[in-house]
């Protein structure tokens, strides 16, 4: 195969190079789509928006932080399989499966995909490495598949600077990126523990009332999700009864720096600890939750958190050190990933696009749990993937969504604490 062109990683592309180090921190997003097309389709239309993303079409090389850099590599195909189900036969097994198996990120692309063809139906599973994109890349790859099936045509995209360059922070660049043979960085990753994955599908009409409400209340879904999932593993796991709730947050760039639809690593991250008084109000908590989260969505914050970042790769630490530094700096309980209202058409011909589940992913650290949100069609879709979940974490939070979206004011959170307050809604 040959490489036609190089390019830095840029600050959080080298975060993920570090961690698939030591474990494996990719993700994938699921279509259900009602039809079904032949397996050549597919396999055209995958080639034709692999050349229109660069970043579906390169590996990573290099040994040290100033030479580690994508190296783009001409017809490299995106590994792709079918697997022929019964109508109706549910896929969880088949991701878990998908999601413990680690990319090695010197063999390009560092992206695959499954697809489960059943009567009528098919389930198109799309997996990418970390270091190249994001959830909101990957549902914009569902979009542009979905749209050549259709027999409509795509451009392909100019290759995306790193989102330092995009956020005004400037990259220390090699004067001369290796090229061919030459020590690297290789992951000798073992597959994973067994993961776990749940799902729940929000009803239109608990999805359209929290839509409202939470604008009404001057917060977001995002913000009512993370109160609700803070409340609801306080009421399932007794370890988090009385200790503050760690929540992840990746938050997309995209609109803060005028982004399109590349696929590419565009979110920043944030991590904030949470622990609601008794005496406080549901939708309060809401509200200061989206504050806090809103402050970091700017080109400011952007720019400072990525030169802060950048720090740890320009003092010559060893790899292992650097990993358990980004550890410790972003332990959480709980990653809530939400690619929001997704505001792509249904209809592509002969296929419909009726649901998008995801992101499913699994972090750096073993204990946390995953839920990601995707709302599409009027309906949300919650997902929970991790080594270990906890029991009822989705009902309790579904029930708390139901409870405060009915309640025509708002809700003492020592109210909805109580076992009993869940169990009669």
């Amino acid at each position: 195969m040959k490489i036609i062109k190089n390019r830095p990683l840029g600050t959080n592309e080298k975060v993920f190079w570090v961690l698939d180090q030591t474990t494996t921190t990719h993700f994938a997003v699921v279509a259900e789509i009602d039809g079904n097309a032949t397996e050549y389709a597919w396999r055209n239309a995958l080639g034709i928006v692999q050349k229109r993303h660069s970043n579906l079409s390169v590996k990573i090389s290099g040994s040290v932080y100033a030479t580690a850099h994508f190296e783009s590599v001409e017809d490299c195909q995106i590994p792709f399989r079918i697997i022929y189900t019964k109508r109706g036969e549910d896929w969880n097994s088949i991701l878990e499966e998908e999601l413990r198996m680690p990319f090695d990120h010197t063999i390009a692309p560092l992206a695959r995909a499954v697809l489960i063809q059943q009567s009528g139906k098919s389930i198109f599973i799309f997996l990418s490495n970390h270091s190249i994109g994001d959830g909101m890349s990957a549902a914009l790859l569902v979009r542009d598949v979905l749209t050549v099936l259709s027999g409509k045509t795509i451009e392909n995209l100019s290759l995306l600077p790193a989102l330092d360059e995009l956020a005004g922070v400037s990259i220390n660049k090699p004067l001369n990126l290796p090229t061919g043979d030459f020590d690297q960085t290789k992951n000798h990753l073992m597959e994973r523990a067994k993961v776990k994955i749940q799902r729940r599908k929000l009803s239109a009409s608990l999805t359209d009332k929290l839509i409202k409400r939470s604008k009404y209340e001057n917060t977001t879904v995002h913000g009512a999700l993370s109160a609700a999932l803070v409340l609801a593993l306080k009421q399932t796991d007794p370890a988090f009864q009385q200790e503050p709730v760690r929540i992840l947050h990746p938050l997309s760039a995209r609109t803060s720096l005028g982004i399109g639809d590349n696929y590419g690593l565009l979110i920043n991250i944030v991590t904030l600890p949470y622990a609601p008084k008794p005496e406080e109000k549901f939708w309060e908590f809401a509200k200061n939750i989206r504050e806090g989260i809103s402050s970091t969505q700017n080109a400011e914050w952007i720019n400072g958190d990525i030169s802060a970042t950048s720090a740890l790769f320009n003092n010559d630490l060893e790899i292992q050190i650097v990993s358990q530094a980004l550890r410790q700096g972003t332990q959480h309980e709980i990653l809530l990933t939400n690619l929001g209202q997704i505001s792509f058409e249904s209809d592509f011909g002969e296929l419909e696009l009726k649901a998008l589940w995801g992101p499913m992913v699994l972090t750096a650290h073993e204990t946390a749990q995953t839920v990601g949100v995707a709302t599409f069609n009027g309906e949300l879709t919650l997902t929970l993937t991790g080594v270990t979940l906890t029991d009822g974490l989705l009902d309790a939070t579904e029930k708390i969504l139901d409870q405060v979206c009915r309640e025509t004011g708002d809700v003492l959170i020592e109210e909805i604490r109580k076992p009993n307050a869940i169990a009669t809604v």
